[in-house]
């Protein structure tokens, strides 16, 4: 529906005052998003991602439990999306939270 309404304020030289996260813009200039931008757009996941990333101890593995999988609601039915290639069989520790 946004990009119905966009075009037809384009095709109609219309000035519509959206405002979109600063993030698609940077997926527009294929710049890479980072996670201020997350924060912006989803603030629980970018804090939670800031707190592990600011964790001091040593014990990430047995403190946050985590591997490199999220867990989405799709139209009633919750689907796990791999992060990276084998995110499932992979643990979150210290060295490779960055």
């Amino acid at each position: 529906m946004i990009g119905i309404t966009c075009g037809l304020a384009i095709y109609n030289s219309t000035v519509v005052d959206l405002h979109f996260p600063l993030a698609l813009y940077k997926k527009l200039l294929n710049v890479k998003p980072g996670l201020e931008d997350l924060k912006e757009l989803s603030p629980t996941e970018g804090r939670s991602l800031q707190e592990l990333l600011d964790y001091p101890g040593e014990d990430v593995e047995e403190t946050f439990c985590l591997n490199f999988t999220i867990c989405r609601e799709s139209y009633g039915i919750i689907e796990q999306k791999k992060l990276i290639p084998g995110g499932d069989k992979v643990t979150v520790c210290r060295d490779n939270r960055w």
